[in-house]
């Protein structure tokens, strides 16, 4: 099969962005709840709020990119596939 390198650097990068979701979502959810219920005691409002904010913002990038190598791992046994059906025709 081809490309079989970009498929294991995709499945390498898949992993570390699935780490990278789950810190940051963790952080996300963290700010979220104080700001939902409003215990910010040790910390400024605007502090957290700007975390989250700052935060969410890498998340999207982060789960953009996860998705599109997921979707690639996903497609790649049927990129073969279709090669190989032409060849044996011809």
């Amino acid at each position: 099969m081809k490309n079989t390198h970009i498929y294991l650097i995709a499945k390498k990068l898949h992993r570390l962005l699935v780490v990278l979701i789950i810190l940051l979502g963790i952080i996300m959810t963290i700010t979220g709840y104080m700001m939902k219920m409003g215990l910010y005691f040790p910390f400024d409002p605007l502090a957290i709020r700007m975390i989250h904010s700052t935060i969410s913002l890498y998340f999207t990038g982060v789960l953009g990119l996860m998705s599109l190598t997921g979707l690639y791992m996903f497609i790649f046994p049927y990129l073969g596939k279709k090669q190989e059906e032409v060849k044996k025709v011809n």
